[in-house]
């Protein structure tokens, strides 16, 4: 995880989370009341939300492949203030997750169910020589 003294340059290039993005991640943590996340909210949303949204978007702009992103406001439930999430959507049912919170930022790739017999490509790809090879390398 990166952090820096700054969100975005004039530019809006991603620079990092600011130490003052935990400092907001730590006071909602457990479960705040009400009041607790309204004092927080324009925090979170300038030092948490704000740099993941410029973290998408200079990815986007590296690879059009990456340019279906999301990043989810906050709802009612604490677990939504204390964690930051997105999406970027790389096809059909094909996702990468990202994840910011005091336990630094998490990363996953989902494939959200296959269709019939993709399954079954997959593995075959993968036990070929030569794209096996290739995937391994990745």
């Amino acid at each position: 995880m990166t952090l820096a003294p700054s969100i975005c340059s004039a530019g809006g290039q991603f620079t990092g989370w600011p130490e003052q993005a935990m400092d907001v991640l730590w006071q909602l943590q457990g479960e705040p009341t009400h009041a607790t996340r309204e004092r927080y909210r324009a925090d979170r949303e300038r030092l948490v939300r704000q740099p993941m949204i410029a973290l998408l978007n200079e990815v986007a702009d590296t690879d059009a492949r990456y340019e279906d992103f999301s990043v989810w406001h906050y709802r009612t439930d604490s677990w939504w203030w204390q964690h930051q999430g997105a999406v970027i959507r790389l096809g059909r049912k094909i996702e990468i997750g990202l994840r910011f919170a005091l336990d630094g930022l998490r990363i996953q790739g989902a494939w959200w169910y296959p269709d019939p017999g993709q399954v079954d490509m997959f593995r075959e790809a993968v036990a070929c020589e030569g794209s096996g090879r290739e995937l391994s390398a990745m």
